[in-house]
């Protein structure tokens, strides 16, 4: 199959199912629980929240991609692979869950919401079998994997309207809501990987050494990159006072600066998916040299940048609209770090496939210095910041942050592989961007403010115009990958 046929039909896939999971998160945080918990229970919730994603981003330490690397140019390892990735993250899951089990006693004290917290947190531990899943990327073919995370996502849906319907206004019970999810895709992702894949647990010490060294930095790399990105809403809470009886200004400031992350959050799923799809690829092409990957990487930088610019030139002038549409009156304050933070989103498209590059290039020890030297970065600005601006200054902690982490990624993949992106391509996108925020600037005076639907509808179908002016798609690739013939393509 042509490769920009596969790559944009497993992206489309993926997009369906992540679509489906960020509406159903959409529908739980932004339009149940901001209306069943006040502000500063909600707060509570997305404390613990984000929390919980940290660390599940982290469990493989790094080692998953490394497992996607290897078993992309040798298929005949991968359940051998597979099995030792497994068991390290049920060694990481279980370390969590008492971290998880830690934190809660220390914000909540000890009572009932502990205890609940305590419960939640073993969700962590169904992560490990989800490792299975793996294989899903290494064949490039990942409907199994969407549908077990769509049922996945479902099961959070039913125990979030089982706990409405009995009028559960306790944080800390939404949050064990959520940890069906996990347990629910781990058991089935674990149970349609065998059906691609022998999965074995009898690998060696020596081989279970040898991926860890090969991990560990990547691993290294990914905990510092969750940190830069989720630490904000966490630090948010201590750095803004708990208040009286743990329902001050830290909850509900991290109400509403959540509340404005997880829309962009949302935006990020397409180069999150996008990359999940062609990593394998760059793998591969890389292996045949630089000259091999070149195309390939302009492309897919090319593809993301330009979409990326679209996000900062529309969503500035819609975020009190996209505040009003989405949440309740309460969380009004969140819109203007939803405007800063929407100006992050092209230094994060763009730095995708530079990290992939590098990356695929076994290049992770570099990864792992950039991602400790932006987490570092994140972390003092967050310090500096938030206790003078609020949760504005943790939103422009994150732009500086992202802009850091792309440019140290563009360079470094400039100086050890040779490849430089010349930003001259982009000069098309700019200028649709620019056209789109002159456009709807010109617009929205002419709309009801009132009529918020309308208004944010407006600018949809502006930038989507300003992604069909920009070149980028239909998406092209070039042609296959020069992959093994073996790899499938069956859900």
């Amino acid at each position: 199959m042509n490769l920009s046929r596969r790559v944009s039909l497993n992206t489309a896939g993926q997009l369906a199912g992540r679509l489906y999971n960020s509406t159903l998160a959409f529908v739980i945080t932004a339009l149940i629980l901001t209306r069943q918990l006040t502000p500063a229970d909600f707060g509570i919730f997305s404390f613990h929240l984000t929390l919980y994603l940290l660390l599940a981003n982290v469990l493989d330490f790094g080692a998953g991609t490394i497992v996607i690397r290897q078993a992309a140019r040798d298929r005949g390892g991968a359940g051998r692979l597979i099995g030792m990735l497994i068991g390290l993250k049920a060694r990481f899951a279980l370390a969590g869950t008492l971290l998880l089990i830690g934190v809660a006693l220390v914000f909540e004290g000890a009572g009932p919401r502990s205890a609940l917290l305590a419960v939640a947190a073993l969700h962590l531990l169904a992560h490990a079998p989800s490792g299975a899943g793996t294989i899903f990327a290494v064949d490039m073919a990942f409907g199994r994997a969407v549908l077990a995370g769509s049922l996945g996502q479902t099961a959070w849906l039913l125990g979030t309207l089982l706990l409405l319907l009995g009028d559960v206004r306790e944080p800390a019970a939404y949050l064990l809501a959520f940890g069906l999810g996990p347990v629910v895709n781990g058991a089935l992702s674990y149970a349609w990987a065998q059906r691609r894949v022998q999965i074995h647990f009898d690998a060696t010490p020596q081989e279970r050494r040898s991926l860890w060294n090969e991990s560990w930095p990547a691993g290294v790399s990914m905990t510092m990159a969750s940190v830069y990105f989720y630490i904000d809403a966490v630090m948010i809470r201590p750095l803004l006072g708990a208040g009286a009886a743990g329902h001050g200004t830290g909850e509900v400031a991290v109400a509403h600066y959540t509340a404005a992350y997880r829309l962009m959050t949302f935006v990020l799923m397409l180069p999150v998916l996008f990359s999940q799809v062609v990593f394998p690829v760059f793998s591969r092409l890389w292996a045949s040299g630089p000259a091999r990957v070149r195309p390939f990487f302009l492309r897919t930088t090319s593809f993301l940048a330009a979409l990326g610019l679209l996000f900062p030139a529309t969503i500035g002038l819609l975020q009190h609209d996209i505040m009003a549409l989405i949440y309740p009156p309460d969380y009004a304050p969140g819109a203007a770090s939803l405007g800063i933070l929407s100006l992050a989103i092209v230094f994060v498209f763009c730095a995708y496939p530079h990290v992939l590059l590098l990356l695929a290039a076994g290049h992770q020890r570099l990864m792992m210095r950039i991602s400790i030297g932006g987490a570092a970065l994140n972390v003092a600005l967050n310090l500096w910041w938030v206790p003078r601006m609020g949760i504005e200054g943790a939103a422009w902690a994150t732009v500086v942050t992202e802009l850091f982490v792309l440019s140290c990624a563009a360079v470094s993949v400039w100086r050890r592989t040779g490849l430089r992106y010349t930003p001259r391509v982009l000069l098309r996108p700019l200028l649709c961007a620019g056209g789109a925020f002159a456009l709807l600037a010109l617009l929205l005076p002419r709309l009801d403010p009132g009529s918020v639907a309308l208004r944010v509808g407006a600018g949809i179908v502006v930038a989507c115009g300003g992604a069909l002016l920009s070149g980028v798609l239909p998406l092209d690739l070039g042609e296959d990958d020069g992959g093994p013939a073996a790899v499938r393509s069956a859900p």
